[in-house]
């Protein structure tokens, strides 16, 4: 190529590469930083978050990041609720009516009938009248990932987590004649729970006092003076049958199942508590109980409030019931506004109501009213069921606006 062509060549190849460079910078990712333009728009903070990081992530110029606010704030704005509306009897009307469809049976866990959890009607009236005992407490139990694939290695860790007490591995034999006691351990037991006979022994010599210790193989005799009343000996012996070997208080049962690729524990029982302590073993961030009170305790009153949600949903898919998750949301936040988890029940959020015929109208209507008189309370007529129950229009809806007419 002659010198003058080829100098030619790169200056048309050298403004090719500007122009490209100038369309580059003309039209460029829209930066995060760029969303304080919307914030009057009209959407929460997170939103605004989200599409701004789908714009970076995505490269969109300046033009497509404005379309894509446009697109989901007419989304968003479609959905909310419009002034007035009646959201909490919609919502109420969204999970009574599928909740007539529910059955009253009891699940199992496949393949371990001794693992059960209540479902269909009987969970759904649990959690929202905020029982304080869960009647099926489960936990689901994730491993650290060195130990999650091995399933040896999480069966030994689950047998260690059953609570075991000592009347489950042991025999007691009393002779008040001579004032002796035996307790007599049971090998297969022992083998099935994996304890050792040795260190068990030792323990149930230290733990009884006032009396002679004397092992025959795995039996231990034990002689009391005569002078040791009866009635205490057969305290102390309940009391030490009732004594915890092994595990976690209220873990009865587990159950190692596999979820993917990796192996997890189902219990009967829940002690979140404690098996939080486990953090070499655990996986702290995905185990879980269906124990909402527990959970509340635990991790606090906002965790308490997600769960409600998760278990009211995770109810009704099991029964093929698809309930928008905004309604769970009102009633989870209607239940714990107050820092605790509060039941749709008379002692529940019903009792903390202002009004009191709001109050009389649920349950217990003739008690509340005279309550209500005897303190000399005042009744303001600012909800709906009391306009109601007087003959007033009720404030939701059209009933909201007031409006005067001049002639």
């Amino acid at each position: 190529m002659p010198k003058k062509e080829k100098q030619k060549h790169e200056k048309k190849e050298g403004k090719k590469a500007k122009a490209k460079q100038e369309e580059v910078i003309e039209e460029p990712p829209r930066p995060p930083a760029g969303k304080e333009e919307w914030e009057g728009g009209g959407l929460p903070k997170m939103l605004l978050d989200e599409i701004a990081a789908i714009a970076g992530h995505k490269h969109l110029n300046r033009q497509k990041a404005e379309a894509l606010f446009k697109v989901v704030k007419e989304k968003f704005d479609s959905l909310s609720a419009e002034p007035g509306e009646a959201v909490g009897i919609v919502a109420a009307q969204s999970l009574g009516e599928p909740g007539t469809q529910l059955t009253l049976r009891t699940k199992h866990y496949a393949g371990a009938a001794e693992v059960s959890v209540g479902s269909g009607i009987q969970r759904v009236e649990e959690i929202v009248d905020g029982r304080s005992r869960a009647k099926y407490p489960t936990m689901t139990i994730f491993f650290a990932p060195r130990i999650a694939k091995d399933r040896d290695k999480v069966e030994k860790l689950a047998k260690t987590l059953i609570d075991v007490r000592l009347a489950d591995i042991a025999k007691l034999e009393e002779d008040f004649t001579v004032n002796k006691v035996s307790i007599e351990l049971l090998p297969e037991q022992l083998k099935e729970k994996r304890l050792d006979e040795k260190e068990l022994i030792a323990k149930i010599k230290q733990s009884v006092r006032n009396a002679k210790p004397r092992q025959r193989g795995s039996c231990v005799d034990f002689i009391f003076s005569k002078k040791e009343p009866l009635l205490r000996i057969r305290r102390n012996m309940l009391k030490l049958l009732n004594s915890r070997v092994q595990g976690l208080r209220g873990i009865d049962k587990v159950l190692v199942a596999k979820e993917g690729d990796e192996f997890v524990v189902k219990t009967s029982g829940s002690n979140l508590k404690n098996i939080l302590k486990m953090e070499e073993d655990i996986d702290l961030t995905r185990t879980t109980t269906n124990d909402i009170m527990e959970v509340s305790d635990v991790l606090g009153i906002e965790a308490g409030r997600v769960m409600i949600m998760n278990e009211l949903n995770k109810t009704l898919k099991d029964n093929n019931i698809l309930v928008d998750i905004r309604h769970l949301m009102l009633l989870a936040d209607l239940m714990t506004f107050s820092g605790d988890v509060k039941g749709i029940v008379r002692t529940g959020i019903t009792r903390d109501k202002a009004s009191p015929f709001a109050r009389a109208a649920f349950e217990e209507t003739v008690k509340h009213l005279l309550d209500a008189a005897f303190r000399g309370e005042k009744e303001d007529l600012q909800g709906v069921v009391e306009n109601i129950i007087v003959g007033q229009p009720i404030k939701v809806g059209t009933g909201i606006v007031e409006l005067v007419m001049k002639k």
